[in-house]
């Protein structure tokens, strides 16, 4: 898939326009190849709040699909997560957005791609082997279609995690956000 191609599936003209959330939603599980190349053309063309907050939401969003029995796995998206937000914040726009389109690719080719996920019925016993989306999706829809699953995840928590650097400027915090009065940081005696 090329440039004109992702502009193509993502409904828009330029990379400007990319601020909703059905298209971060399409290019992370979009199941056909995306080139690192078409990635590394896109990203820098995109406005660098809208990214950011594309990024936040999806995560958001996919989280709540984690079942409650895969805390391992839900850390690791977390990370996940938060490292890409905090490529995407990167002062240093050219560098910066080289780096997140890397990781960017990485994730979504694992993501939707690569990874697998032992998903079985406890009705008949069957199983499904799925990327990690696709299981996502199917533990969201248990409660319209009535299906149940068990879901192990522990070999798609095979994702090279430590490779994230951040840069230090992401971490920048206001302090008046965690002062000892905070109840976020107060614990009952």
């Amino acid at each position: 898939m090329d440039y004109e191609e992702l502009l193509k599936i993502l409904e828009i003209d330029s990379p400007q326009e990319f601020t909703f959330f059905e298209q971060i939603a399409e290019i992370v599980e979009c199941e056909s190849y995306i080139p690192l190349d078409t990635l590394t053309h896109f990203f820098p063309e995109t406005d660098k709040d809208s990214l950011i907050e594309l990024i936040e939401g999806y995560f958001e969003d996919i989280l709540k699909c984690v079942p409650d029995s895969q805390t391992e796995f839900y850390t690791l998206l977390t990370m996940i997560g938060q490292a890409l937000s905090g490529l995407a914040q990167s002062e240093d726009r050219d560098e910066g957005m080289a780096h997140f389109s890397e990781e960017f690719y990485k994730f979504r080719n694992w993501y939707s791609i690569e990874s697998e996920v032992h998903c079985v019925d406890v009705v008949d016993g069957k199983t499904l082997d799925i990327p990690v989306a696709q299981a996502l999706t199917l533990y969201r829809s248990e409660r319209i279609t009535g299906e149940e699953y068990r879901y192990d995840f522990s070999e798609a928590l095979d994702y090279p995690i430590d490779e994230y650097i951040m840069p230090l400027d992401a971490l920048d915090t206001d302090e008046d956000d965690y002062s000892d009065n905070d109840e976020r940081w107060t614990e009952d005696i």
